[in-house]
């Protein structure tokens, strides 16, 4: 006889997840990850935002499994179908509904032991306190640092945001977390709820004339590398493991659709380290505050083919007094320090970009390639294509090519 529980078709999944930002993309990946590795399902699937209410077709869809994000404009109309249905909402209460999201006192935790690995000793959150992850992530941001035996200030937005975390107003929200920051002692160890506030942290120390990471250091979470990279300077951020969350759910959904007794309902997935950028890059602690202004300066504007005479004019000493205070306080000259940045910054973009050798070379102060490729041989001990190869652990792609 047939075994009734065999399927003669795929199971037909809805996959109601937020495509508009990279939380929810790296979800999707994680759901496709699994579909690779077992039965092919019929997803269906579209372009999404939080905001986004149930779309039309859902309601009386007849379908095998549900895989969303219960957001409260929509969560009815999914749940009201009756078929298995896999959660993915980070403010999910418990209930009967098997649920998978990130481990938020985990990123809290991860949070702080990255600031304060800096040797920072003075710490503040900023978040949203209508949300249950943010609450979760400051919580035990806070009580990593109480641990320690360091306090942590506490802002929250001024004005209610949206369920979608827009906010009434960015200028009037900046301006008022500017004044906090000012108020501040330094330097200081921010953490954000998620990216997006962390560039608007990045924005109000502008405003404030505050040195990141020198006086403050910010740091975000999601690791939304748009957001990230758009950011000035560049935000470091705390990794979620987006994709495994996907990976889980979809693994959860299938056994449920199977009715095999699945190992857990609830699971909260641990982050899987920091992406570091310039918002935490806390070289080293300097004692001479011209020094600092040049290496800041350095940092800020090594891709410009910048010499010692701009660093020089930028501090407003002379070149000579500057050198002896380069070598007295750090061992090395100034043209040393430019190299060593223009290289980071290269090491960057060979690892993080497909941009061709002369692309690199040219946005990192090098006039050709060829400049680019020796000086990185001789400070590294290999041209620049091995270390991308290498550093990628896979062929290096046609982009690689001068």
């Amino acid at each position: 006889m047939t075994d009734p529980t065999i399927r003669k078709t795929a199971p037909h999944v809805a996959v109601l997840v937020e495509t508009s930002m990279a939380y929810g993309r790296e979800m999707v990946r994680g759901v496709a990850e699994y579909l690779r590795e077992s039965d092919p399902w019929t997803v269906y699937f579209e372009h999404r935002s939080l905001q986004d209410p149930a779309p039309p077709w859902l309601e009386g869809w007849r379908g095998d499994g549900v895989i969303a994000r219960l957001s409260p404009q929509f969560s009815d109309v999914v749940l009201n179908l009756g078929v298995p249905t896999v959660d993915l909402d980070d403010q999910a209460p418990e209930g009967d509904v098997p649920n998978v999201q990130s481990d938020h006192e985990a990123i809290g935790r991860l949070g702080f032991e990255h600031l304060r690995e800096l040797g920072l000793s003075r710490f503040a959150f900023v978040g949203f306190d209508r949300f249950d992850w943010s609450i979760r992530r400051r919580e035990a941001f806070a009580a990593a640092a109480l641990a320690a035996g360091f306090a942590c200030e506490e802002y929250e937005s001024e004005r209610p945001v949206s369920w979608g975390h827009q906010q009434p107003s960015w200028e009037a929200e900046t301006e008022a977390l500017a004044r906090w920051l000012t108020e501040r002692p330094r330097p200081v160890g921010v953490m954000a709820c998620n990216d997006f506030v962390g560039v608007q942290v990045l924005d109000a120390c502008r405003r404030a004339g505050l040195a990141v990471p020198e006086d403050v250091a910010v740091l975000g979470v999601d690791d939304d590398v748009v957001a990230c990279e758009l950011a000035r300077p560049s935000l470091s951020s705390v990794i979620p493991d987006c994709r495994r969350i996907g990976y889980e759910a979809a693994s959860l959904l299938h056994a449920i659709m199977e009715r095999r007794p699945p190992d857990r309902v609830r699971l909260k997935v641990a982050p899987v380290g920091v992406a570091v950028r310039r918002s935490t890059c806390i070289a080293r602690e300097i004692g001479d505050p011209v020094v600092n202004k040049a290496l800041r300066f350095i940092r800020e504007r090594a891709r410009e083919n910048i010499g010692v005479d701009d660093v020089a004019a930028h501090v407003e000493i002379s070149r000579s007094v500057l050198q002896r205070r380069f070598r007295a306080v750090l061992g090395r000259t100034i043209h040393g320090e430019i190299a060593e940045a223009r290289l980071n910054l290269a090491k960057r973009l060979l690892l993080e970009t497909d941009l061709t050798l002369s692309e690199v070379a040219a946005r990192c102060g090098y006039s050709h390639a060829e400049y680019l490729g020796a000086a990185f041989h001789r400070a590294v001990g290999m041209p620049p294509g091995a270390f991308r190869r290498q550093g990628r652990g896979a062929t290096a792609p046609a982009a690689e090519r001068p």
